[in-house]
């Protein structure tokens, strides 16, 4: 990583980005999501190995794949052929090939053609045990949505795929900068759209470890869809005071740890935590965390 001294208060800018021509790694990813209502406690937990390969093309062009394995669903509200059926899907994505430059903003998704071949294998043979109209429904915006490179690569990008190694906070900083940006989650409420103002600035710098950290934080923005989440949170009849419980961010707080000798992440996280009213509470943790050599054997 360049552009930085050996003493933190000599830094005038530093670039976050990548710098090697070679690099391999696994990482371990778990999302966690704790939904209480009325009292009422609910779980949901996923977990999967990553292995990360980047190859410098050129001095402009890296291209970066993930290959997922070992996924594990926990979540006790759905029956277990819905899991087979959803994780059958989500392979999918198991192995996806970008072309970024060195700040990770992605140029190409490279293998699009073979993404859309698994998706079309996974749905003949999901399609002979699953069948009504609303698994045909379900079965064509599966295939509108892998027809559009864009959808397919906002879908990689957000925190629950491969967002946290993806991340967008491969920039360029001084000590006094701030990197904002706008994010928009369908998981705090079901059914209801939450947008979130991410702030990003270099937290912390470790010289002798070669390790440096960003520090995320956010806030609710403008609640142009408070009313989608009223509707959402009285059709589950979820008692709250309509003049006086708002959707309240409790928590937003995530942690970016980059390699500075390459510029590879090394630990990421995001934690949030919402409410509304005493009887609406949600938590979600997101973790990616780099494996060494004995955590794989």
């Amino acid at each position: 990583m360049r552009n930085i001294t050996d003493s933190v208060d000599g830094i005038k800018e530093l670039d976050i980005s990548l710098y090697l021509e070679e690099h391999l790694q696994f990482y371990e990813f778990s999302m966690l999501e704790t939904t209480t209502e009325n009292g009422a406690v609910l779980k949901s937990e996923v977990k999967k190995t990553i292995h990360s390969t980047i190859v410098k093309r050129d001095f402009e062009t890296y291209v970066i794949q993930l290959e997922v394995f070992d996924i594990e669903y926990k979540n006790r509200t759905v029956s277990m052929a819905e899991k087979d059926f959803l994780g059958r899907i989500a392979e999918v994505n198991d192995d996806v090939i970008l072309e970024t430059d060195g700040h990770l903003n992605i140029n190409k998704l490279v293998n699009q053609h073979q993404i859309q071949k698994r998706l079309e294998e996974k749905i003949e043979k999901l399609a002979k045990s699953n069948v009504g109209p609303k698994v045909e429904e379900m079965f064509q915006y599966l295939r509108e949505f892998y027809s559009n490179d864009r959808r397919i690569l906002l879908d990689i990008k957000n925190y629950r795929q491969h967002g946290l190694f993806l991340n967008p906070f491969y920039d360029r900083y001084t000590p006094l900068s701030i990197k904002k940006r706008s994010v928009r989650y369908l998981n705090f409420v079901e059914n209801a759209v939450v947008n979130i103002g991410e702030e990003a600035r270099v937290k912390k710098i470790k010289l002798k470890e070669r390790e440096l950290e960003v520090g995320v934080r956010g806030k609710m923005i403008a609640p142009f869809y408070n009313d989608m989440i009223f509707k959402s949170i009285k059709k589950k009849e979820i008692l709250f005071d309509s003049e006086k419980d708002k959707p309240i961010l409790d928590k937003y707080e995530g942690s970016f740890i980059f390699n500075m000798n390459t510029g590879a992440v090394k630990k990421a996280s995001i934690e949030i935590e919402f409410s509304l009213g005493n009887n609406y509470k949600k938590t979600i943790s997101y973790q990616l965390n780099e494996l060494n050599d004995a955590d794989n054997n």
